[in-house]
């Protein structure tokens, strides 16, 4: 309960500040939250979600904001990955998959990269990292350059 003195005192206060205020109405406003300070996590995609960003990056006839929206290096690493595309279509056999499981540590998920090529099998896995860069996740600079790599590709991210 409030105590019969504050009741007093902020009456007072009241009274003194429509006073000093010339009699205005006062109004109060809603508060206002404070904005969010920390970053927000987004939630750990899935196996799925990090295969269909793969995709969308490797994917030369998707629009070039959306791929460099999906990489690290952004538009700089666009034309290492049209490289790596143009030598993965030469390959009609040529089949990748992303393997679990999916891993956190910290701001960086990892997981496998499988390429299958007929007459060859599948050959080791490639870890393939995302880092969460204003809350997307995205493929790092080392795993465009150890894709680019096994393409036979320089990189110089």
């Amino acid at each position: 309960m409030i105590s019969t003195t504050r009741k007093k005192l902020g009456a007072a206060v009241f009274a003194a500040a429509a006073v000093i205020g010339g009699f205005n109405v006062a109004t109060i406003a809603p508060a206002q939250a404070a904005p969010i300070v920390a970053p927000v996590r987004t939630a750990q995609p899935g196996l799925g979600d990090l295969h269909s960003k793969l995709q969308l990056a490797l994917n030369t006839g998707a629009s070039s904001s959306a791929r460099a929206a999906e990489l690290e290096a952004g538009e700089a690493g666009l034309p290492l990955l049209d490289q790596v595309g143009s030598v993965m279509n030469t390959v009609p056999s040529l089949r990748w998959t992303l393997a679990g499981p999916v891993a956190q540590n910290g701001d960086t998920l990892t997981a496998n990269l499988q390429v299958t090529v007929d007459g060859y099998g599948t050959f080791p896995n490639i870890e393939m990292a995302w880092r969460e860069i204003d809350g997307s996740w995205k493929l790092t600079r080392e795993s465009e350059c150890s894709v680019a790599y096994y393409a036979g590709q320089s990189c110089n991210l």
